[in-house]
């Protein structure tokens, strides 16, 4: 379970007095702080909420409004952000006064407040107010998810299909907030339609393995011309000629993986459930793998691998290098 099915598990009056979120992925972060001041019905405008920046705000009025009893309600909503003084980094917003203040707060609070902490950063855990709010708030923590927990966490929150979501993943590189976008991108694009593969191929822009698996199609194809034009965009974007020859043997690799399971007889599914593999891009590269020997392949992933040993221990220029693999990965037999 993630913290995300955490915080929806709770409603706004099951919410904890103490809640506090922490951890060094600011887009997990984001994500929570918002779910989290939906949950509350936050409203800059309702005096009977107040919300405090530390990095901006006067500490001293932050923690007069903790101290103080309601005057426009039963209950009293305080938020603190960035109170670097509970982290590791090395920030501090408040003075030694006014954190002894915050703690006897802590030690006796008014049942009337209720407190929300967003910390950007890793919690100080030798710190006793950390123990301390430990022992007596719900924390949050913000943490990569693993990767089903992201698709999980997007086929929740979209209602799209698992396979749409997990191929917008894989286009956004399983970067949380590009994934979120996406998915924005790709249901406007829909227009109240059902989004199908299809949409997010056309909506979502190329990731860097969108283009190594096109480059890679054209050299089997032995389209050069086109593969170099490809080589030298994806260059002047900032692409390593490393980092693309890695792709580009990982590719190769794959397509090896899927000859040797195809002459095992493998099925469509078990080619998905062994290899983990998108089903829609794996549409893409049955027929490549099926057309090429076990021997070239093999051929071409040795290639690759000496290239990149070249490469890494300077014995030819990388641009050189890698041009020379183009040329030769076309006439490999």
């Amino acid at each position: 379970m993630t913290v995300f099915d955490t915080l929806s598990q709770l409603s706004a009056d099951t919410l904890p007095q103490f809640i506090m979120i922490s951890g060094e992925d600011d887009d997990i972060i984001s994500a929570l702080k918002q779910q989290l001041m939906v949950k509350v019905n936050f409203d800059p405008s309702d005096l009977s909420q107040a919300y405090f920046d530390l990095s901006e705000a006067d500490p001293d009025l932050a923690l007069e409004e903790l101290e103080s009893l309601p005057f426009f309600g039963d209950e009293m909503l305080v938020v603190f952000e960035n109170l670097w003084d509970l982290t590791t980094v090395k920030k501090s917003v408040l003075t030694e006064h006014q954190l002894l203040r915050f703690e006897q707060f802590l030690d006796n609070p008014l049942a009337s407040t209720r407190l929300i902490i967003i910390c950007h950063g890793k919690l100080d855990g030798k710190r006793r107010i950390i123990k301390k709010l430990k022992q007596i708030a719900l924390h949050l923590e913000a943490i990569p998810l693993k990767p089903n927990e992201l698709s999980q966490h997007f086929v929740n929150k979209s209602n799209l299909q698992a396979n749409i979501v997990n191929l917008i993943i894989e286009k956004s590189n399983s970067h949380f907030a590009t994934v979120g976008q996406n998915i924005a991108l790709v249901t406007t694009y829909a227009d109240g339609r059902q989004v199908t593969l299809e949409d997010v191929e056309k909506a979502v822009p190329k990731s860097l393995a969108d283009n190594i698996f096109d480059l890679t199609d054209l050299i089997l194809k032995g389209k050069i011309t086109e593969a170099r034009s490809l080589v030298t965009d994806l260059v002047l974007q900032g692409e390593d000629e490393i980092k693309l020859l890695a792709i580009l043997t990982n590719n190769f690799r794959l397509y090896y993986q899927i000859k040797l399971l195809l002459d095992k007889q493998y099925t469509e599914r078990q080619l998905i459930d062994y290899l983990k593999i998108n089903p829609y891009r794996l549409k893409f590269l049955v027929a490549p793998a099926r057309s090429r020997s076990k021997q070239f392949l093999a051929a071409a992933m040795r290639y690759l691998i000496d290239t990149d040993f070249k490469i890494k221990s300077g014995q030819a220029d990388k641009k050189f290098l890698m041009d020379m693999v183009l040329i030769r990965l076309s006439g490999i037999s």
